[in-house]
């Protein structure tokens, strides 16, 4: 609906005397029917708009269900996907939960002989009181040494190391500076893996662990772990770690072992278990050997922050320059440990507990706080689940879309008295959408010729209940398509098929009812303009009005002004007043 603003004219207006206002405002009503028919006119075309606007976001949603069920459509999903189901080997307990790919194989997995991963902890021998001075001093240093180096580990067992081995990849390394910012590697195993995608030589860093890292794009403006193409020449990780590259080298890997020079905090006599602990756990610590610090039965105790044997702890303690556990570190609490178990047989051994992508191909999963000691069968198998929510998001669109429309066919009685009435809903008389809802009800019930054995899609599932609402069992169509996947994709094709022509006809951008929009959308602005022009009209009106009634109302006060002037001369009083 219209709303009437104050102007400046009807300001104006409002100074004249009241008998004026009211001659002026009863005018103005009378000509101003125009724009109160007109308004109501584009009331009734706002009312149609926003129906129409509704319907076709129905049918549009409904667009979209039906093609998703459609094999020559691009947004066709109607696949059996894969899914996983643990079965513990206890009653009660939880073992392990997995996720899986949609394509991962159908398989059965007997996941035994769990042990967890579990982090490194160490502690002081001895116990202090937490808020007391140590009367200790010297320099902590955390994941490292205070002296950063780069190597080739050329045995095991024990194992030995000498200078950086080149490779033809790698033609040199060195230690470096570590970015502002950034945190330097660990100390470990470190391999710098090249590929050849695409004809482009491509590298990146990957840990002991098998996990890439993050190191400076070879632009210089990011930090990624991802592969990324190999210039020759000078690179630096911005992590520690500086080496020559070669784009023409083998595509092969290049072993190195990082020894990361730490960060250091300092220790003074003054300092206590409290300050202590948080110097520890506010330092930016090499990753991958990084831990907290706690204060438990009066010691200090330093906790691996992850799990794995290639995260033990690493700490240096020194008192003028000397190395000195001047703290007093005992043997470890608890020792850094691989999670390990058997995977049908095959022993398996991961650094960490959950989020374990790279032990069944296509699934992830993650070990139970309870897991040790139990085991656990994980069963990957196809179902129909995704495709019978897809089936059921097309049976909601369908009946939203055909519920609106007779709703808005519909006329609605109301009765009072014992005299029945009828509303006309807003599309009542509208036989190309009363046939169109027909047409639909119709096409869902039909019989449909294809190259597969289903001809109704009631035979897959798909009825109507005693209210015309289409309905689906699920179990039925998960069973059909699970067993008679042709046949169920032949009758949707077709049956579908003939539903979404239909459908596509009114739905979308150029379907008939985005054309009724544009066009109920054209009368709008004409009745926009025409009580536009109303009002400028009136506006006009509105100034002849009071130039002529502020006229009338000047030339009765001069009236009023000369008579009390004779009034004067003739020694009478006049009233003037009305």
């Amino acid at each position: 609906m219209a709303t009437t603003a104050i102007t400046p004219i009807d300001t104006q207006i409002a100074g004249l005397a009241q008998t004026f206002q009211t001659a002026i405002k009863a005018t103005i009503k009378a000509e101003s029917a125009p724009i109160t028919r007109t308004q109501a006119l584009k009331d009734t075309v706002d009312v149609r708009r926003g129906v129409y606007t509704d319907i076709k976001n129905n049918f549009d949603g409904l667009q979209s269900a039906l093609q998703a069920l459609i094999s020559t459509q691009g947004t066709y999903g109607l696949n059996l996907v894969s899914k996983s189901t643990v079965t513990p080997g206890t009653t009660g307990a939880a073992v392990l939960t997995a996720t899986n790919t949609e394509s991962a194989a159908v398989a059965d997995y007997d996941i035994t002989d769990i042990q967890l991963a579990k982090a490194q902890s160490q502690a002081t021998v001895l116990a202090y009181s937490p808020d007391l001075a140590l009367n200790k001093s010297g320099t902590f240093w955390l994941g490292g040494t205070g002296l950063a180096n780069l190597q080739t580990k050329t045995s095991t067992l024990p194992d030995v190391y000498s200078a950086f081995v080149p490779s033809t990849s790698v033609t040199a390394g060195a230690t470096s500076t570590v970015s502002t910012g950034q945190r330097e590697l660990g100390a470990g195993d470190y391999a710098l893996e090249t590929r050849d995608l695409s004809g482009v030589r491509q590298f990146r860093l990957v840990n002991a662990d098998g996990s890439a890292v993050s190191i400076r794009s070879q632009n210089g403006t990011s930090y990624t772990n991802a592969w990324q193409n190999m210039t020759s020449g000078g690179y630096d990780t911005g992590r520690g770690l500086n080496l020559t590259l070669n784009a023409n080298g083998a595509a092969a890997s290049t072993a190195l072992t990082y020894t990361a020079a730490g960060t250091s905090i300092t220790i003074n006599a003054t300092d206590t278990l409290r300050t202590i602990t948080t110097a520890i756990n506010a330092a930016s610590q090499p990753e991958g050997r990084d831990f907290k610090a706690s204060i438990v039965a009066n010691k200090l105790v330093l906790t691996g922050a992850q799990t794995g044997e290639n995260h033990s702890l690493l700490f240096t303690l020194k008192k003028d320059g000397i190395v000195n556990d001047f703290l007093g570190f005992g043997a470890s609490l608890q020792v850094a440990q691989n999670a390990t178990f058997k995977v049908n047989g095959m022993d398996v051994s991961r650094a960490g507990n959950t989020n374990l992508t790279d032990v069944m191909d296509g699934a992830t999963i993650s070990l139970a706080s309870d897991a040790t000691g139990k085991s656990a069968r994980l069963s990957i198998a196809t179902t129909a689940d995704k495709a019978a929510g897809l089936m059921s998001a097309m049976v909601n669109s369908f009946n939203t879309a055909l519920s609106h429309l007779k709703s808005k066919l519909a006329s609605t009685p109301t009765t009072v008295g014992g005299k029945t009435t009828y509303t006309r809903g807003p599309l009542s008389g509208e036989q190309v959408l009363t046939g169109l809802r027909q047409d639909m009800l119709g096409r869902m019930n039909s019989n449909y010729t294809n190259s597969g054995s289903f001809k109704n899609l009631a035979e897959i599932g798909l009825g109507f209940d005693k209210d015309m609402k289409l309905t689906l069992d699920s179990a039925k169509f998960s069973e059909a398509l699970k067993n008679n996947r042709t046949n169920v994709t032949a009758l949707l094709d077709s049956g579908l098929g003939a539903i979404n022509s239909l459908v596509s006809n009114y739905a979308g951008s150029s379907g008939s009812l985005s054309n009724t929009l544009k066009s109920i959308d054209v009368q709008r602005t004409n009745y926009d303009n025409r009580i536009l022009k109303y009002n400028e009209a009136i506006a006009k009106r509105k100034e002849a009005l009071y130039n002529q009634y502020q006229g009338y109302q000047s030339q009765i006060a001069e009236y009023g002004y000369t008579a009390q002037w004779f009034g004067i001369l003739s020694g009478t009083n006049v009233n003037t007043s009305g």
